[in-house]
């Protein structure tokens, strides 16, 4: 599944968020499955040379990839608790007021 960078990644560091890699490390251990983040993908494969250029960036799909690996229950069970966890974070981000969500007591 794919994730856009700017959900998960620290501006002031530019790295993964802590939070984020611990809950990701959680689903894992409680689901009994392997969970990885991934680097984008690319996109344009004549591009890979291009960062020598200084254009490196036009290759890539700019979301990160998260692959879980094990039998097909305990992946499932994972996928839904990552996209859960990225529910939240949009959830946390976006403003309720813009999305006519203000008033309801159970947000």
């Amino acid at each position: 599944m794919d994730i856009d960078a700017n959900l998960v990644i620290d501006p002031t560091s530019k790295g993964v968020r802590k939070a984020v890699l611990e809950h990701l490390d959680l689903v894992a251990q409680f689901t009994g499955t392997d969970v990885f983040l991934l680097t984008p993908r690319i996109t344009d494969p004549d591009a890979v040379g291009a960062s020598f250029n200084g254009c490196g960036e036009s290759g890539l799909d700019q979301r990160l990839r998260i692959a879980i690996f094990g039998d097909t229950e305990s992946s499932e069970h994972a996928k839904t608790r990552i996209l859960i966890m990225i529910d939240q974070i949009v959830r946390h981000l976006e403003p309720l007021s813009g999305m006519g969500l203000a008033d309801d007591p159970h947000s």
